[in-house]
């Protein structure tokens, strides 16, 4: 079965391209011919591409800029538009007109299309854009329900052809690690006494950094045993290094940049803050509780990715003092405990994901059980 997927980048720092490139590596490529269409790792990020080819997806590489991206993609379809599957990855208003274009240029194929974002405020053209992807597209994806909504409609998840596509994570890369805790703690000089506290990804508004910093403040002030570790890289960075010394917490904060070994990462945190302005579903959420770390996120964080009793939410307008407050309480440090039982009967084990996909595939394709 040939199958198209339309991502976005290959730098592993997109929380879109890490779900595609998760799904991809647990599926049978033997069986599933995926071509994967999208635009070239940014500079600064690990691309995904060279463990992509490895397992056999070919890659087509596409131009950065939206128009010109939807122009190759054009090209491509009208050369190429033998697929049983086209599976697009989407978040914008855009993609709806993209989904036309599809239909008409790939009538015989099915097309999944799979929201990643909430990103309000909901407008008259995102209202719009919902009648036409429902009018276009097969089947509906969304990372969690309320990503779902957001792009295709209100009402989505009613419908027989939405499922939720939940971000799950590799048991055998995501676990409790008591040595890897030690050693990623020990190489950046956090002590036995010390409280590290952990962000895993982009700089950049989506992740409200700025706000991350000021919580941090706050709970330094409470505790000064705490330490915050950041790991990604993005526009914001300058920023934040600036508020950190009007913050008086330069000291105390390390920025560790891109690192290909997020699980080692986060079993050193004893508390991973994720106060983001906006999200679809999080895979560093459901990554920090498969490791067993206490994780503080902001309301406007989706729930669906809140497995375990890990999680904890609190508004953007709370108090500092409150965020400071929770962290201290919900973060003793310590050994973490092993969630897996509860994150694997969720259905967050990454096979078993790929494994649902993959019959998605066949049913739809006309080749697995009605």
């Amino acid at each position: 079965m040939r199958i198209l997927m339309i991502g976005h980048h290959l730098g592993v720092q997109s929380g879109v391209q890490r779900y595609v490139q998760n799904l991809l590596l647990n599926m049978d490529t033997g069986k599933y011919r995926v071509d994967l269409f999208a635009e070239p790792c940014p500079p600064g990020q690990q691309s995904t591409a060279p463990a992509l080819r490895q397992a056999g997806v070919n890659l087509i590489e596409s131009p950065a800029d939206k128009k010109g991206k939807i122009l190759a993609l054009a090209r491509h379809l009208r050369q190429d538009h033998d697929y049983a599957i086209i599976h697009y990855h989407t978040a914008s208003k855009l993609g709806a007109l993209v989904c036309v274009m599809i239909r008409a240029l790939c009538p015989r194929a099915k097309l999944i299309v799979h929201s990643h974002i909430v990103y309000p405020p909901m407008t008259l053209t995102w209202r719009i854009a919902h009648g036409v992807y429902q009018l276009s597209a097969h089947y509906f994806l969304g990372c969690g329900v309320a990503a779902g909504r957001f792009v295709f409609g209100d009402h989505i998840d009613r419908k027989p052809n939405f499922a939720v596509a939940c971000n799950a994570v590799d048991r055998n890369r995501f676990f409790v690690d008591d040595a890897a805790r030690a050693q990623v703690r020990r190489s950046y000089g956090i002590g036995q006494n010390d409280r590290l506290a952990g962000f895993v990804g982009r700089l950049n508004h989506q992740k409200n950094p700025l706000f991350l910093l000021r919580v941090f403040a706050a709970m330094a002030q409470q505790d000064p045993a705490w330490k915050l570790l950041l790991v990604g890289g993005g526009e914001m960075e300058p920023e934040m290094r600036r508020l950190t010394g009007e913050l008086g917490v330069e000291d105390r904060v390390i920025f560790a940049g891109v690192q290909s070994e997020v699980p080692a990462f986060m079993n050193a945190f004893d508390l991973f803050l994720l106060p983001s302005n906006f999200e679809g579903s999080p895979v560093t959420l459901v990554e920090a509780q498969a490791c067993g770390v206490p994780c503080l996120a902001s309301t406007n964080v989706p729930d669906d990715g809140s497995v375990t009793d890990l999680v904890h939410f609190l508004p953007l307008d709370a108090p500092l003092t409150q965020w400071a407050e929770t962290a201290c309480r919900i973060a003793p440090g310590g050994p973490h405990a092993d969630c897996w039982p509860v994150l694997a009967a969720a259905g967050y084990e990454l096979k078993i994901a790929a494994s649902r996909m993959e019959q998605l595939y066949d049913r739809l394709a006309g080749e697995g059980n009605p």
